[in-house]
């Protein structure tokens, strides 16, 4: 096999071309609909393949066949690309539109892990903004206000200080929704955040280095939740102990889970997770690679990727090993940020509300280097060739290191020599150290990181 098509058009899906191209020298990639700013000669972009249409793939695939297609974007799972292209008869890595629906609707994904034993916070499900508000009145701890489908730009989750933060989130879903509004009211947990990876065939689970993504929009976690503003790989709190304890607590029983229930997924799931005292409780399931987390992840994979997509098709993930290079990485977002911060009738920029799109980016043609990488997401090409922006998140900077601090300096000092009209990023990824895990539960006499009890 010596070509793959790759559906994504993300700093991910970039992340993963440059795996199977990097691992196999043979290796040409199809990537659609891609991104035309990417300079490599084996990572072709195929702009006619639509994320929410799989038929754009089957007319590019009847006349290029490839040995497999693989399906990291959750728009195109959660509309079952995988399902259509394997009813045409195509070799297909990735979740069906069942096994996606872990990640498109937070409360299957929620109950899912309450049906099999993964700890999650406390958690309701409402589709009556009064009885959500009643709930979380009566609530002995901080809540978290999530809409229980796929938001655009990642902010479908409020984080709540008080009760009245919490009624103004389901005031404001139940104003956007409307009579289609489900959201759920969990229990909020502090602590540090951690991003578990695995690769699965359906049968077994091969775990990836783990990593702490930024979700929030400003410096010191500032802001609103987000797609994500940056990430760094290992997790500060890695060790071979706690991935042990990671696979038992989350991974082994998701794998047990989709056994279970029958649900056909191969490739990633990605589960976000809180370290508390009485161990990893999950916050989500998200049935791809993380974004920006796969920018820092998957380069220091050294193991023939195309030979684990074929391990996971034939169900023998167990036979390989996965060889990583150990190296620290720390990933930056450069996002479309407000044009002219003074005007009052400027666009306030992603992900605050209106952003501008079509800036021209600079800096870009610097020769490549091991030590930084630059993944393409919402930027591209016009008529003259330059590279324009084309949406919230355009590019993700990563630097490489033997230590966190190496790695953090080489990707601002490359930042330096990128430039677009409103550029904006978060300073500070990387440098705050590892928080102390403390939950709101516990200080409220609850237990944290068990399965609630349904009600």
């Amino acid at each position: 096999m010596d070509t793959v098509l790759v559906v994504d058009s993300t700093g991910r899906g970039h992340a993963l071309c440059d795996l199977f191209t990097r691992t196999n020298p043979d290796m040409t990639v199809y990537y659609g609909p891609g991104c035309d700013v990417i300079d490599h000669p084996r990572i072709v972009p195929v702009p006619a393949i639509s994320l929410t249409d799989p038929d754009t793939a089957l007319e590019f695939l009847a006349g290029r066949p490839v040995g497999l297609v693989f399906v990291s974007n959750i728009d195109a799972l959660s509309v079952g690309y995988v399902d259509r292209l394997r009813q045409a008869g195509h070799r297909v890595v990735g979740p069906t539109a069942a096994a996606a629906a872990l990640e498109s609707s937070k409360s299957r994904g929620k109950e899912f892990c309450a049906d099999h034993g993964i700890p999650v916070p406390e958690f309701e499900v409402f589709t009556d903004p009064a009885k959500a508000k009643e709930y979380l009145r009566q609530l002995p701890y901080q809540c978290v206000v999530k809409t229980d489908g796929l938001t655009p730009d990642g902010d479908g989750s409020v984080v709540c200080d008080s009760t009245a933060d919490a009624e103004a989130a389901v005031d404001r879903f139940a104003e956007e929704f409307g009579d289609t509004l489900a959201l759920i009211v969990e229990e909020r947990l502090t602590g540090q955040e951690i991003s578990v990876f695995a690769l699965l065939d359906g049968e077994h689970a091969m775990l990836f280095p783990t990593a702490l993504d930024y979700k929030r929009t400003l410096e010191g976690d500032a802001g609103k939740n987000c797609d994500g503003m940056g990430s760094v790989a290992p997790h500060p709190n890695d060790s071979p102990e706690l991935r042990d304890e990671l696979r038992a607590a989350l991974i082994d029983p998701l794998v047990r889970g989709l056994r279970a229930e029958g649900l056909d997924f191969t490739g990633f799931v990605y589960v976000g997770a809180i370290l508390t005292p009485r161990g990893p409780v999950a916050i989500e399931i998200n049935a791809r690679f993380g974004d920006s987390e796969a920018e820092v992840v998957l380069p220091g994979v050294s193991s023939d990727f195309t030979l684990l997509c074929e391990a996971v098709l034939a169900g023998e993930l167990p036979d390989h090993e996965l060889v990583t290079d150990g190296l620290d990485r720390c990933s930056v977002a450069l996002v479309q940020g407000c044009l002219d911060p003074a005007s009052p009738e400027a666009a306030v920029g992603w992900p605050f509300g209106p952003f501008a799109v079509d800036q021209p980016v600079t800096g870009l043609d610097r020769p490549a280097a091991d030590d930084v990488s630059v993944f393409c997401a919402n930027v591209r090409r016009d008529a003259t060739g330059t590279p324009r922006t084309a949406g919230g998140r355009v590019l993700h900077v990563v630097g490489t290191g033997a230590t966190p601090a190496l790695a953090r300096d080489r990707a601002y000092d490359r930042i330096g020599s990128i430039s677009f009209p409103g550029m904006r990023y978060r300073t500070d990824i990387g440098a705050a150290p590892a928080a102390t895990t403390v939950t709101y539960a516990e200080a409220a006499g609850v237990t944290a990181g068990t399965v609630p009890t349904r009600k």
